[in-house]
């Protein structure tokens, strides 16, 4: 007789993690998206942006959690989605330690850069804008030297990679709403420096 089986077999094969769950093994990054998701939103459809203002500073407890516009949060979404793999390489609990750290130095210097700019004739900075600006640019700093290029390519003589796409919806949120969320963005690549001191 056969074998159980014989020469037909079935088996199944599951896919890998990362395939089968876009945030496994990312409850950190899975959180913050969750959050920033339902806080733009909720915030979108109230017309009442949480931007950080020197008049009324416990905003900046929570200003880092809502973007203002549809246009912000899709682009701020997919950022935050691409570094979720710093979790996954770094681990839940250093990873969360990065967003707390960057979470608080990006709203110590929001504040202070408020009252550096209060009064300015050179620069007027009424509000840091509100959503995660800071986090996305500071990790947006590891990953520019951690995640090494894996297809480069040249257009018309420019250097492109995989990670051009990154950089150039990045600078579109830096460019979102200037001067300040062009100021919010080189707080998160300030704070990004320093956490890689």
């Amino acid at each position: 007789g056969e074998e159980a089986g014989g020469w037909f077999s079935l088996s199944v094969v599951a896919p890998p993690p990362a395939m089968s769950a876009p945030y496994a093994n990312a409850p950190v990054s899975k959180g913050i998206a969750l959050v920033t998701l339902m806080a733009s939103l909720a915030s979108i459809s109230s017309r009442h942006p949480l931007s950080l203002h020197l008049r009324n500073p416990l905003r900046a407890l929570v200003y880092q959690a809502a973007f203002s516009s549809a246009s912000e949060l899709i682009v701020g979404m997919y950022l935050l989605f691409q570094m979720r793999q710093f979790e996954r390489h770094w681990g839940s609990r250093r990873y969360g330690s990065f967003v707390a750290l960057s979470g608080a130095l990006s709203a110590s210097l929001s504040l202070s850069s408020l009252s550096l700019f209060q009064g300015s004739s050179l620069l007027r900075l009424p509000s840091i804008p509100p959503g995660p600006y800071p986090l996305i640019f500071a990790s947006l700093v590891q990953y520019h030297f951690d995640v090494p290029v894996s297809f480069p390519v040249s257009v018309l003589g420019l250097p492109l990679s995989d990670k051009t796409i990154n950089y150039a919806l990045a600078l579109q949120l830096l460019l979102s709403s200037p001067p300040s969320s062009a100021v919010a963005s080189l707080i998160g690549v300030a704070v990004g420096l320093a956490y890689r001191l």
